[in-house]
């Protein structure tokens, strides 16, 4: 009479699989995040711009950007101070993209990128251009006097 236990052998690779699977997402979604710092030049500008404290003044949480090729939608969050802008990123994605203090003087060639229904600004960081940016009309009105442009 055949037995009617299940062979413990024939259950387990299955067990094993899953708990891989488990594993290895969290591991896939920080090595996506490390990818999309590095293709952007956030870790570049980490490196050149860390933000060393924390910084008080207007913010605006929860805006889209692009820095270099890449798209940031609805994930960053700018800090204006006198001095500079602080830009972090929303917390799921923040492996790999540390806080940066970006300094006024930092930011070239300013021009204003604005459509119908959005208002934008591009930019260069660094000289020479580490980055090239796109970042919301709200960063724009909040730069320096000396450094807005007449909008058109």
């Amino acid at each position: 009479m055949p037995s009617t236990k299940r062979d413990s052998r024939l259950v387990m690779p299955n067990d094993y699989y899953r708990a891989a699977l488990l594993a290895s997402i969290p591991l896939l979604w920080c090595g996506i995040c490390l990818v999309l710092s590095w293709a952007s030049g956030w870790w570049v500008l980490a490196k050149q711009f860390p933000a060393r404290s924390r910084v008080d003044g207007p913010v605006a949480r929860m805006r889209t950007g692009s820095i270099g090729p890449i798209h940031y939608h609805s994930m960053l969050t700018f800090v204006a101070a006198e001095h500079g802008i602080r830009i972090s990123i929303f917390l799921p994605f923040r492996i790999g993209h540390p806080p940066l203090f970006i300094p006024w003087e930092a930011f070239l060639n300013i021009r204003d990128d604005s459509k119908l229904f959005s208002q934008k600004v591009k930019m260069s960081i660094g000289q020479p251009a580490i980055a090239r940016v796109v970042f919301p009309g709200w960063v724009k009105y909040h730069m320096p006097l000396e450094m807005r442009f007449p909008a058109s």
